[in-house]
């Protein structure tokens, strides 16, 4: 959940009005038929919402730290009746894998984390690939 926060894999949501809509946090009316952007990178690294937003936090997602966060806070694949349909299936998917290669690797960071490069086009990516260092969990046992 946490690598979603940081790293959502859609950047933006854009969605058209189709009734105009006032905005509970002042008096704008936004028209019917605009276009409206969300920043999902930016929504997930808000520090109103997250502590320490652009670190990676696991706790981010214990059920105390996040009992009375609004529903549309962490959106990796929309909400709503127009969210995506393979989000379940994505996420099920992402469980086994993780827990596939966490069972017989170690996985470690790659070099300078705080000077990635980002590119938001479809999809969010880093420019240069995502680099990691894995170790066979029995090799990585053995040294202990």
């Amino acid at each position: 959940m946490e690598t979603l926060r940081l790293f959502p894999p859609v950047p933006l949501i854009s969605r058209q009005l189709e009734e105009e809509m006032k905005l509970s946090s002042c008096d704008v009316v936004i028209p019917k038929n605009t276009t409206v952007v969300v920043a999902t990178y930016r929504t997930h690294r808000r520090d109103d919402i997250y502590p320490n937003p652009d670190y990676f936090d696991p706790d981010n997602f214990l059920p105390e730290r996040s009992a009375n966060r609004h529903y549309y806070s962490f959106i990796p694949f929309s909400a709503g009746p127009r969210s995506c349909v393979g989000r379940k299936y994505a996420m099920l998917k992402l469980k086994v894998i993780l827990a596939t290669v966490l069972r017989y690797y170690k996985v470690l960071p790659g070099p300078h984390y705080d000077r990635w490069k980002l590119q938001a086009d479809v999809i969010l990516k880093r420019t240069d690939g995502f680099m990691c260092r894995i170790e066979s969990r029995r090799a990585y046992n053995a040294k202990k």
